[in-house]
């Protein structure tokens, strides 16, 4: 393998070599392996136990729909969900979130059985984890052999958050018991009733009783358990309470028995009755549980079990109805045939551990033995299910438990013994006594004690130890004669002078004893973004990394370089580190004819929610691969990135994606698939014309002809252009019938993916050197002719730094870790470098290139690369660094506004302060976030893109930073503006000394739309900011406006349209403040204004400055504007958003219901296969909660996506009752003011 350390060798050769770097970025879609059968039982840190298969519905009920098609349907996991996993790094066990659900297409899959009972079923290409004593390994399952050891769990923690008070009653209520309340709280309810009026009282509480029924059982106390809790819902009254209020419960036509006040007992009570139970009975085997029972009974539920002797029979002890109620609903306890169906339920699983182990000690107490001739503690039982799920749940308590199916028994030995006995142990104290015997005397067991050691041969060599050096018995191992114990392994590190990182104290290594052949019609995947794997059947199993982008996808970074294997090593290697890449920049090495060419590729998330990372991706890169779906064609989004790319000079290339799906699923004959990509081509060369910068409108059209058109499967890893179709000697035809005889695998051997791609992004897309001559005066508005202008424009390492930033990461060991593409200059450790932006200087401390996902410190950066520096606190997206003071480099050109906004506290007051601290790192990370402060309620407010972008941003709150937090209802954003010009205005200020006469007129809309692009936002200096002026002016504002403009403030300028005023220089500023408050708070509703130009007429000002301070001019020019603006039909603008919606056709019709009812305009509809494409423009208000209806409208079938195209006029219907909304939600009168309020 080659070392990480030559690897960068390489690329810092390479990043010196200009003419041959190219800087990418590309937009993808997201294909995927396969892993598990459906039956394969996952472990959640919850506690829980669940199928794969149920895991996924659920996702799929609650989650947000990503991809479907004829492979896969992947659902983003809307809940907190965490499993068990292996941190490969330290050998530790963590609870890590799952991300994401996948199904796909199934097949054959192969069930690995472990010696001790474990079995799991994957698809043969999913890889299990094992370790050779050194490092961890990930195996493919069709690579798997007999007696190979794999990595299992010996000790998970489970954190259980179930509220058992609430979940114990929530699950009696589903049956029809009764409470009875005590007096004190029984009269609170009937005065609550009373004062609301009892039919009200019920309707709003949701009970189902008639009114004067449930009035006449609250008077005497007795209440529906049911409508209890619906009370307890509706007053906010804690479950633990209602709990405590309960004297007594029953059933309808049973015993009352109180609720138990020991959690433990109960546990333990219902241990003995799923172990010797039947019905309502407990067989009585040993005269001192029953009296421990009898005890239960007495103390915890307030009666006295009934003794029943039988001729010949076994003593029971027999209860009642509503207890084994009560333990059908909490333990799954079987009403029939019992012996046969009983299993560890949900409730149970979901438990604390102190009280499953009080369950396990009563189930134990009556089935457990303890074997001496074995040197074994075991538990048979008739229920198969019974011991497959207890084979799982004994890993809470340190335990690798021997499953014998034939015998339907469970063996616990060797240090599990002792586990069991220290964790769990027996209530009975002959039981126990002989299980500290059997504890004492035990060794550890060959079978789940022992540890592969594969992997200290070559250690050994390294330090030129013999075998005999190490151990007498150390020859054994290695030559596989016998296996080490635990505790063995751990003195033969330490005699190799091993000091691992890794420790293995929570794992088990057990052998595999057999690998079959099953067939699984799916096959379900969990995505785990940090680690990779997830514990499912008791075994580690690896998950495939999600990533959106076309590298991961096709296996660009395992193919290249094959020759050496640098790169496949490399990614390897990080791969087993548990690293993703999503998000990510990589480097990679293409050789084409001799010549190395470096290539950094930037991974931009496709999901318009959030586009903001595209549009910062776009200002680090030269050129960018633009992946077009060749069913779907040419899609809104797609049409943005272009737009986006092409704004910021960035040059494109094409790769038409999943042609496979042409041939397979639709049919499509060679001509028709050539027309298809004829229409592509089309639809994508027609935005090139319109966006493009003029003088490359025809230069940097795609064309098949040169090549810069490449088409192929990303999944199946192959594509094709002109230039490898002639090398390879293959036409459309051979790739028609490549696909229609599935012999794809063929066609990736002769043309893989990598090369063809990689090849046309060394042919066209630019170096810096060449790029920057037309990127810099577009990106940079300062004077080209300057030192640092020349930098640029040349790319010159030795010039003036110049680097802008476009990704900010927070390492919670490193600091900010800030990434942008440096234009001129180099960056070295330990240099001092100015943040333009933040008027600040800082050092950078460390200097790093991306090798994969991973930082790779280095000494310096040159001009033409993506680099990241570490340790400059406070820098941000979009921020300047330079050597020196110089112009900032333009804004991320994007339209884009937040439309969304959701106040969010700490659940815990504790938590505030950290709470401060992670929404300030969120929105370092992703701009896109806005946040602010309401100063009278001290809510913090969060600002999103829409309802999934803030849906994401509160999972990163709460999984990612650990702070739990409340959201509020998600508030729309509007926008105020007026509809004509208003007439002049005099504002007076309130000592009547100084007068201002102002008038608004609204922005012609070619102006505002170029302005809401340039993001200007600014006070203009007549003098310094020439430049600013001359923008105005191209962007269509008169020149005579442009030179006397103020200010430009959220898409509204003040000009300054008078004449002759004395010292109006001296409060100027104030007037500017004061058109700032009025824009950042609109007269309608107090919302931000936009589109609105104001124009400062005359002025009469006091000529003592102390009567013209701040109290006199701020109120004086703020209601002169908003008289102003009221006087000019001011309206509420709405934001809008862009829908495009993938849906069977059999649902087509459930999906245009949902839509019509929601103000949505359908723009396109059209059919591809078996699928209708929608295409749509709906209100953001219309869209809240839109997730959830469309899921169920269309069984879960749909696929939307959302984008921001702006803010329209409200419908004048809603005009009145919005503005009344917005203003009542803030605390005004529905009303606003008439402009006569504010004129003097």
């Amino acid at each position: 393998m080659v070392k990480k350390e030559e690897i960068v060798k390489i690329a810092q050769k390479l990043m010196n070599s200009r003419e041959t770097i190219r800087n990418i970025g590309i937009v993808a879609h997201i294909d995927h392996g396969k892993c598990v059968s459906g039956e394969t039982r996952l472990q959640l840190s919850s506690g829980r136990i669940t199928k794969a298969s149920e895991l996924f519905k659920e996702a799929a009920l609650k989650g947000q729909k990503i991809v479907e098609d004829s492979e896969k349907t992947v659902f983003e996991v809307s809940e907190m969900l965490e499993a068990p996993s292996v941190d490969k790094k330290t050998g530790r066990i963590e609870s890590k979130r799952i991300s994401h659900a996948w199904k796909l297409k199934g097949g054959k899959v192969l069930e690995v059985a472990l010696e001790n009972g474990f079995k799991a079923s994957t698809t043969p290409e999913h890889k299990f984890l094992a370790f050779d004593g050194v490092e961890f390994k990930e195996i493919e399952a069709q690579n798997l052999k007999e007696k190979m050891r794999l990595v299992c769990a010996r000790k998970i923690s489970t954190a259980a958050k179930m509220d058992i008070p609430g979940e114990f009653l929530s699950k009696l209520s589903r049956e029809k018991f009764f409470a009875r309340v005590g007096q004190e709280f029984g009269n609170n309810i009937m005065s609550k009733a009373k004062s609301t009026g009892l039919c009200e009282f019920c309707r709003k509480t949701g009970i189902r009783e008639k009114p004067k029924s449930f009035y006449h059982g609250l008077w005497k106390r007795r209440v529906r358990l049911e409508s209890l809790l619906l009370i307890a819902k509706e007053l906010e009254i804690p479950a633990e309470k209602i709990y405590e209020s309960i004297e007594k419960i029953s059933l309808k036509d049973s015993v009352k028995i109180s609720l138990p006040q020991s959690l433990e007992s109960l546990y333990y009570l219902a241990g003995l009755m799923v172990g010797d139970g039947t019905g309502n009975k407990l067989v009585v085997g040993k005269e001192e549980l029953g009296e421990k029972f009898k005890q239960i009974c007495r103390k915890e539920f307030g009666f006295e079990p009934k003794e029943r002797n039988y001729p010949g029979k076994t003593k029971e002890l027999s209860t009642n109805k509503t207890l084994q109620k009560m333990l059908e609903l909490l333990f799954d306890y079987p009403a029939r045939k019992k012996s046969h169906n009983v299993r560890i339920s949900q409730f149970l699983q979901q438990s604390p551990n102190f009280l499953v182990a009080e369950f396990l000690k009563g189930y134990f107490d009556t089935d457990g033995t303890v074997e001496k001739a074995r040197s074994a503690i075991s538990i048979s039982s008739a229920s198969r299910q019974m011991l497959s799920d207890l084979q799982l749940v004994l890993s809470r308590f340190s335990i690798v438990p021997i499953f014998n199916e034939k015998k339907q028994t469970i063996y616990i030995s060797g240090s599990s013994a002792k586990n069991f006995v220290k964790n769990i142990g027996f209530g009975l104290e002959r039981k126990q006594k002989l299980a500290l015997e059997l504890a004492a005397k035990s060794k550890e067991s060959y079978l789940t004690d022992t540890i592969a050691i594969d992997g200290l041969k070559s250690l050994r060599e390294n330090l030129k130890k013999s075998k005999a050096s190490i151990s007498h018995h150390y020859y054994k191992y290695e030559n596989e004669v016998s296996s080490p114990t635990i505790s063995t392994y751990n003195q033969l590190m330490l005699q190799l002078q091993k000091t691992s990182q890794i420790s293995i104290a929570d794992l088990s290594f057990i052998r595999i004893k057999s690998i079959q052949e099953k067939i699984a019609e799916e096959v379900f995947d969990f995505t785990v973004p940090e680690t990779h794997n997830f514990l499912a059947e008791g075994m580690f199993i690896h998950n495939t990394t999600m990533t959106d982008n076309l590298i991961a996808a096709a296996g660009l970074i395992s193919e290249e370089l094959a020759g050496k294997q640098q790169f496949m090593d490399y990614y390897e290697l990080e791969q087993e580190r548990g690293i993703t890449i999503n998000a990510a920049n990589i480097s990679l090495v293409h050789n084409i004819e001799g010549k190395e060419y470096l290539v950094n590729i930037i991974d931009t998330p496709g999901h318009v929610d959030f586009g903001g990372e595209v549009i910062r991706a776009m200002r680090a890169v030269d050129g960018v691969i633009v992946v077009i779906d060749a069913v779907e064609g040419v899609m809104p989004q797609t049409e943005t990135v272009i737009r986006q790319a092409l704004r910021e000079n960035v040059k494109p290339c094409l790769f038409i994606n999943k042609v496979d799906r042409l041939v397979n699923e639709l049919q499509v004959t060679e001509e028709q698939m050539q027309e298809r990509f004829v229409k592509t081509i089309t639809q994508v060369n027609k935005l090139v014309q319109k966006n493009a910068p003029e003088q490359f409108q025809e230069k940097w059209l795609v064309k098949v002809q040169d090549s810069s058109v490449t088409f192929g499967s990303a999944y199946n890893n192959w594509a094709l252009n002109v230039d490898s179709m002639k090398k390879n000697n293959i036409s459309f035809k051979d790739v028609y019938n490549y696909c229609k005889e599935k012999k794809q695998k063929e066609l990736a051997q002769k043309s893989p993916l990598h090369t063809a791609v990689l090849e046309m992004v060394a042919k066209h897309s630019p170096s810096p050197v060449e790029a920057q001559k037309y990127r810099i005066p577009k990106i940079w508005s300062g004077e080209t002719e300057s030192e640092e202008g020349q930098s640029m424009l040349n790319c010159d390492p030795k010039g003036v730094v110049a680097m802008m930033i476009n990704d900010v990461s927070v390492d919670p060991h490193a600091g900010d870790v800030a990434t942008g593409r440096l234009y001129s200059g180099t960056v070295k450790k330990g240099v001092s470098v100015y943040l333009i932006g933040s008027k600040k200087q800082v050092t950078i401390q460390q200097v790093a290139i991306m090798m994969g996902p991973e930082r790779v410190t280095v000494e310096e950066i040159p001009a033409g690369n993506i680099a990241s520096i570490i340790g400059c606190r406070d820098v941000y997206s979009g921020e300047t660094v330079s050597s020196k003071e110089i112009k900032e480099f333009e804004k991320f050109m994007s339209n884009t506004e937040p439309v969304m906004t959701v106040s969010v506290e700490p659940k815990s007051t504790k938590d505030l302060p950290k709470l401060i601290e992670v929404i300030r790192q969120i929105t370092k990370e992703d701009p896109n976030v806005q946040a602010s402060l309401n100063q009278e309620t001290g809510e913090h407010l969060l600002s999103g893109m829409g309802e999934l972008h803030l849906d994401v941003t509160r999972y990163r709150i709460e999984v990612d930073h650990k702070v739990p937090i409340t959201v509020g209802v998600p508030i729309v954003v509007y926008r105020e503006t007026i509809t004509k010009e208003s007439p002049t205005v005099e504002g007076k200020s309130p000592n009547k000394h100084n007068k201002f006469k102002l008038s608004a007129t609204p922005l012609e809309p070619e102006l505002l739309e170029k302005l809401s692009e340039s993001k200007l936002h600014l006070k203009i200096r007549e003098l310094k900011d020439k430049d600013v002026i001359e923008k105005l002016i191209n962007m269509g504002l008169e020149r005579s406006e442009a030179k006397k403009a103020w200010c430009v403030h959220h898409n509204n300028i003040l000009i300054d349209a008078s004449k002759g005023i004395q010292a109006l220089f001296e409060v100027k500023e104030l007037i500017i403040q004061a058109f700032q408050d009025a824009m950042d708070s609109g007269p309608l509703a107090k919302e931000k204004c936009s589109g609105v130009k104001i124009y400062l007429e005359d002025a009469t000002l006091h000529e003592d400055a102390i009567h013209r301070g701040p109290a006199q001019v701020l109120p004086a020019v703020n209601r002169a504007i908003y008289a102003a603006m009221l006087l000019a039909e001011p309206i509420l603008l709405e934001p809008k958003q862009i829908l495009t919606i993938n849906v069977p056709e059999s649902f087509m019709g459930a999906a245009s219901r949902e839509l019509g009812s929601r103000r949505t305009q359908i723009s396109e509809m059209r059919t591809e296969g078996d699928t209708t494409i929608i295409i749509a423009k709906a209100p953001v208000k219309e869209l809240i909660g839109f997730s959830a209806t469309i899921r169920s409208a269309t069984e879960g079938r749909a696929i939307w996506t959302a984008e921001y195209c702006g803010f329209e006029k409200l419908p004048k219907d809603l005009q009145k009752s919005t503005i009344a909304e917005v203003r009542k939600r803030k605390g005004m009168e529905p009303e606003p003011k008439p402009a006569s309020f504010f004129m003097d």
